[in-house]
């Protein structure tokens, strides 16, 4: 039978042994959050092959960001929301003008923010919106993502004809004395705040190939005043 002095011994040196063992995984876990977190941009191949290392444990628990930016907006006019709308048409012969559309399709659609289908699209839409913007202009990039969309949902919806387009919700400034007329104040997702940056016809030709026009652009409306 153990004395009370051998209890009163063995005590302190098993709780010394529990607080090692917890400090040492506590190390281990804010040294793994650490690293994926610093290896968030412009990361090093030390760097990439630690993350590679940890990704066992940090993406399965989701700490690993990856290379999604921490900020949440620079107040730049890519960082706003941007999303895909198809209209599907049955006649590929026939103008749009003379037909109504079979579907219309919102992507991403609504739904759970985090499923990988919706965050494909939204990432679409944003580098769809990117090289449609003038100043960094890729009309090889954006006709092959509508073509590759457009075409899909065709497929699926059995249509021939559609019109796509990628419009963006613009933000509205810190200072809502200086809206324009015609932007609620009250009301940040309003149409009006609602901006086609990239219209194009997508059909289906006589082999079963998906074609792509772009259409011209639309003048765009500022939602303040300069």
């Amino acid at each position: 039978m153990p004395t009370e002095s051998g209890r009163v011994h063995g005590s302190p040196a098993e709780g010394s042994t529990a607080r090692s063992i917890v400090s040492l995984l506590l190390f281990i876990h804010l040294f793994c959050v650490a690293v994926v977190l610093a290896s968030n941009f412009r990361r090093s191949r030390l760097q990439t092959d630690l993350v590679q290392l940890f990704a066992a444990y940090t993406r399965l628990l989701n700490f690993d960001p990856n290379f999604t930016p921490y900020y949440y907006t620079l107040g730049r006019p890519m960082d706003d929301d941007a999303w895909l709308v198809v209209d599907l048409y049955a006649d590929a012969a026939k103008p749009v003008a003379g037909q109504e559309p079979q579907a219309s399709i919102t992507l991403p659609a609504e739904g759970n923010r985090w499923l990988e289908s919706r965050r494909r699209y939204l990432r679409l839409a944003r580098i769809l919106a990117a090289s449609a913007d003038p100043e960094t202009e890729n009309e090889d990039v954006s006709s092959e993502i509508a073509r590759a969309v457009a075409a899909r949902l065709m497929r699926e919806q059995d249509a021939k004809r559609a019109v796509l387009r990628c419009v963006r919700r613009m933000s509205q400034p810190l200072d809502l004395a200086s809206l324009n007329p015609g932007f609620p104040p009250d009301r940040p997702t309003d149409p009006a705040y609602q901006v086609t940056l990239y219209e194009a016809d997508v059909w289906i030709d006589e082999d079963g190939n998906p074609q792509v026009l772009r259409r011209a652009s639309a003048a765009e409306v500022a939602p303040r005043q300069t």
